[in-house]
């Protein structure tokens, strides 16, 4: 009905908002650089459609001359920027061709030309909608069918009556009227100068309704206004029709043909225009659906403008055909491109552009004509609206393929790069390669090396374990598919001056040895999950260490935040979260709209996150600060295997005081190393015998204490007295079964499975052996009751078989210090090391500690809670690009330790969390209490780490950093590379980069070399 296609007339008016939007989308997408989930598909598409319009330019050039893709012809970076500005002048061409097309006469566009430099030009198209009342309509309609009615006498029919159903239909006729005009305004078009109209019409039509209200369509003023600024249009042409639109290549904002300023003004204009243009044709395509609601239908194929002609396409000719001359076509067209005398390049001349905008315009006028004598020329809409939207849906289509074209340029220069390295390079791929390179840049003594320690006391002693940070792999690509340590730049110093720490609020121990000050930089690319790091220690079998990890609070203290001690095996990983604050000129700017008040705040707390990317890692030695302890000399305890391993259960378990223990040096001056030693010993051995007669004596307790509660003479006096035997036999053999279990799980909690708590694991196994025999007395004393033996000899034997149980169940303590040497002894060196999944990890590098890291050692006592800040002022002079962050390092939350509890056992992993964290601090706590005495003694076998991080951050890929950016990212992380090392050894950049690469990084990065300058002045 009428009434139904008025509805779906007013519900197609909203259908221009969705075109709208998807067209700004779209051209936000391309203006950004921003990549689409099915990139690939359409750059293959885009390809497609260019080979067929290859064939079509072909045609229209000269037929000497053969134009092919950009792709496929060979040429220069130069070229590059020719064909985008050939593109670009050819689109402006075609837009004002197109205008012309539409009413925009010379005279006009000489007019706009005289406008004031500066002035904006619009292009308005304004629509007003207006619906009158004119009539109501009565008309009759017969029904398709009749009814007919017989007359019957006598069996036959005589007459018969025939009846039709007539309806009466009242119609109301509404006048449906639109004007609109399309001008060319100066600024707000104020005055009748600024406005220049090159379009207008008004066209109605009758529309129908059964009821006389609603109206069919509501009236509107405007109906639409929509307005778009065209002043780039004629800022880049001269004489008004002649485009000259040029990137300026020289100057320091333009990377590439596609990102520069000028085609960013250029990305501006298209996308404003062809969101302008898909507005006005939506609202142009429900005017024709108002005159189908009207009975007068139109070919949907009338507003199609896929036969006009796109004259830009990225289009290069053969060195060959470039050079061949042809004369000037002549043409009609408003406007064409300006023959220069260039000849060098392989871009379109302008005669052959010019040959396509004429194709453009012939094409153009071919549609006119045939939109002519499809469309009725006295209803709304007619053929002058048919060929508005023709032409503006072309202008769309223009600019959307301009779009293309430059897009086309940068994905090829993107292949072309991939196509040279053979890959695309991922993140892990440019962090192997950054190692590779700061090897070749710096001097030997100044180069990154591996942060992978051994932790020993000299070159004559074998590392009692190794303390790395390695990095793990994250996603394709890499040297490498396993954790490997992070390479850092490391500068070495021994300590002048003590430091401290505490260990509680009335202990504050000191400590000397070796201290390393690290440098990390990391690189964080687009779309990368950023580097994954883990602080790995690792001890061999009967060797131990203290780790302490925490940050630096002062230039004298360390303030250790988590401590673990690893020994015999133990591989301890403690992940590490990194996290970024904002780059010193971020922070600047971020400040300087504050209050004096809030920027004094955010100072305070700025200052407090720069000490925060200290972080520190502190290794002691357990060995050599036992000797001092203990008052033996150096090296005593090197073999003393069994004798350490008695010494940490002594100190850890039981917690020992020192002084029970050590050679007492005041009684006996002149004594010697043997002597101390065996004094050493005598004094662990008089304690673990003191340690069992405890034991023994609370075991005897224990069992007066079960047999007390369960008086075994009086029940076996009565009946039932053999079945209460048995059941107090059975309670005690629980009860010791329970204290042997939490015997058992103290020795393996406070053990790595080896030493005296794997032999005291061994002795829990023989008492349950000897438990079980506890039936085989209850069942003699059942059978010699049952063979009416004497009471008194049955009770006899039975207190006998009680005791004889219980008698080898204490005497299985004496035996427990025979299994710990038995456990403890060395393997024969026949035997192979059995080796977890530990042993089967790499080797890595490690650093000795007397090995010289850098010619700029520190000197002296340097503050390392100064580090961040000299850092951070770096930062702010040199990095110009403020892409370099300071990085805090924090441990994780949950930790995983491989330990292995004997020798011959299975290595087992197990997590740490927080309770276990806090329970590994203290046992580590407790015996460094004990090994300092409290504090009294300082630790002098102990090395400090410090480690400060920065991450230079980049906004795209390592790939589209090089497209997009025109930036080598090798050379803004080698420069980022040696702020860092100058801050850290002190030293200007000329001092420590070899002198072969001098020329190269000071080309690229000169405010390096001018900050070395200035300090050396």
């Amino acid at each position: 009905s009428s009434s139904t296609r008025l509805a779906a007339t007013q519900t197609a008016i909203h259908w221009c908002a969705p075109a709208v939007l998807r067209a700004k989308m779209d051209f936000r997408a391309y203006s950004t650089g921003l990549p689409k989930a099915d990139a690939q598909f359409q750059s293959q598409q885009f390809e497609r459609k260019l080979k067929l319009a290859l064939e079509r330019t072909r045609a229209v050039l000269h037929k000497a001359k053969a134009p092919e893709l950009a792709s496929s012809v060979h040429h220069r970076y130069d070229d590059k920027y020719a064909l985008v500005e050939v593109a670009t002048n050819s689109a402006a061409a075609s837009q004002m061709n197109c205008l012309a097309a539409l009413g925009l006469t010379s005279d006009q566009l000489k007019q706009i030309q005289e406008w004031p430099q500066g002035s904006c030009v619009y292009l308005q198209f304004r629509a007003d909608e207006r619906c009158t009342y004119l009539r109501d309509d009565t008309r009759e309609e017969e029904a398709p069918t009749k009814q007919v009615q017989e007359l019957s006498v006598g069996g036959s029919v005589r007459d018969a009556l025939t009846s039709k159903t007539v309806t009466r239909i009242t119609e109301y006729v509404w006048k449906f009227e639109v004007t609109y005009e399309l001008t060319a305004t100066r600024g707000v078009g104020a005055e009748a100068a600024d406005r220049l109209q090159i379009l207008s019409r008004t066209g109605s039509t009758e529309l129908r309704t059964p009821s006389k209200s609603p109206a069919p369509r509501q009236p509107k003023t405007p109906a639409l206004q929509a307005e778009v600024q065209i002043s780039w249009l004629f800022a880049n042409s001269s004489a008004g029709t002649m485009p000259n639109f040029r990137v300026q290549r020289g100057a320091k904002a333009c990377r590439t043909p596609r990102r520069n300023p000028e085609v960013d003004a250029a990305f501006e204009h298209f996308s404003s225009f062809a969101a302008w243009a898909s507005r006005t044709v939506g609202y142009l395509s429900n005017l024709f659906e108002v005159d189908k609601a009207a009975a007068r239908s139109v070919d949907s194929n009338t507003l199609s403008s896929k036969a006009v002609f796109v004259p830009v396409l990225p289009l290069l000719s053969n060195a060959e055909t470039s050079a061949v001359e042809d004369q000037v076509p002549s043409t009609t067209s408003l406007a064409c491109l300006e023959d220069t005398d260039t000849k060098d390049g392989l871009a379109l001349r302008a005669s052959d552009s010019n040959r396509l905008l004429a194709e453009e315009l012939r094409t153009l006028e071919e549609r006119r004509a045939q939109i002519i004598k499809s469309c009725p020329g006295d209803c709304v809409a007619s053929a002058k609206e048919a060929f508005l939207a023709t032409t503006l849906s072309h202008c769309g289509q223009v600019c959307q393929q301009w779009s293309e074209v430059v897009d086309y340029v940068e994905n090829m220069l993107r292949r072309q790069l991939i196509d040279a390295i053979g890959k695309e390079v991922t993140p892990a791929d440019f962090a192997a390669y950054m190692k590779f390179h700061n090897r070749k840049l710096f001097k030997a003594v100044f180069a990154p090396k591996p942060f992978c320690f051994a932790v020993r006391r000299s070159e004559r002693h074998g590392p009692e374990g190794t303390v790395s940070i390695e990095e793990e792999v994250v996603g394709t690509g890499g040297d490498s598919n396993i954790s490997t340590p992070i390479v850092t730049i490391a500068a070495r110093s021994d300590a002048a001056e003590p430091m401290t720490f505490d260990l509680s609020a009335s202990t504050s121990i000191s400590f000397a040895g070796e201290r390393y000050l690290h440098a990390w930089l990391s690189h964080q690319f687009s779309g990368a999950s950023g580097a994954k790091l883990s602080l790995v220690s690792r001890a061999r079998q009967f060797s131990s260490m203290l780790v302490l990890v925490g940050r630096i609070a002062s230039a004298t203290s360390f303030e250790p935040k988590y401590a673990a001690i690893v020994q015999n095996k133990d591989e301890l990983s403690i992940p590490l979260d990194l996290s970024t604050i904002p780059t010193p000129k971020e922070f600047k700017d971020a400040i300087e709209s504050l209050s004096p008040e809030q920027q004094s705040f955010a100072k305070a707390f700025r200052a407090m996150q720069l000490e925060s990317t200290l972080f520190g890692v502190l290794v002691v030695q357990i060995k050599p600060q036992l000797e001092r302890v203990l008052n033996l000399p150096d090296d005593s305890l090197t073999k003393e295997i069994k004798l350490t391993q008695d010494l940490m259960q002594l100190f850890i378990k039981y917690q020992i005081p020192s002084d029970l223990l050590s050679f007492d040096t005041d009684s006996d001056t002149n004594s010697s190393s043997a002597q101390r030693l065996e004094g050493v010993k005598a004094h662990v051995k008089a304690m673990q015998e003191m340690i069992q007669q405890e034991q023994a004596a609370e075991i005897e307790q224990r069992k007066q204490e079960e047999l007390y509660k369960q008086p075994l003479l009086h029940e076996m006096i009565s009946d039932d007295s053999y079945s209460s035997r048995s059941g107090a036999s059975l309670d005690l053999e629980k009860s010791l079964e329970l204290e042997s279990c939490e015997f058992e799980e103290a020795c393996e909690s406070r053990s790595g499975g080896g030493g005296f708590f794997g032999g005291a694991k061994r002795m829990m196994k023989s008492v349950q052996s000897v438990r079980r025999t506890a039936p085989v007395a209850e069942k003699q004393i059942r059978a010699r009751r049952s063979a009416a033996v004497p009471e008194a000899a049955c009770m006899a034997e039975c207190f006998a078989a009680v005791d004889s149980f219980s008698v080898q169940a204490t005497a299985l303590q004496s035996t427990a210090m025979q299994l710990s040497e038995a456990a403890t002894e060395p393997m024969p060196p026949s035997e192979p090391e059995v080796s977890g999944p530990s042993s089967k990890a790499p080797v890595p590098e490690v650093q000795k500690p007397g090995e010289t890291l850098a010619s700029g050692n520190i000197s002296g006592t340097r503050d390392f809670t100064q580090v961040p800040k000299e850092m951070d002022e770096n930062f702010e002079k040199l990095d110009s690009d403020s892409a370099l962050r300071p990085t805090i390092i924090n441990p994780g939350s949950e930790w995983t330790k491989k330990a292995q509890k004997a020798l011959l056992a299975s290595p087992t992993t197990s997590v740490l969390g927080n309770d276990e964290q806090k329970t590994e601090k203290d046992a580590a706590f407790d015996l460094l209490d004990a090994l300092t005495k409290s504090g009294a003694l300082a630790l002098e076998h102990a090395s400090l780490h410090v480690v400060v991080a920065a991450t230079h951050c980049f906004e795209h890929t390592v790939t589209e950093t090089a497209v997009q950016e025109n930036v080598n990212p090798i050379e803004k992380v080698e420069r980022s590379t040696i702020i860092m090392a100058s801050t850290i050894h002190q030293q200007p950049a000329s001092s420590l980069i070899n002198e072969a690469q001098l020329p190269r990084v000071s080309a690229a990065s000169p405010a390096l070399f001018d900050e070395s300058r200035s300090l050396l002045d």
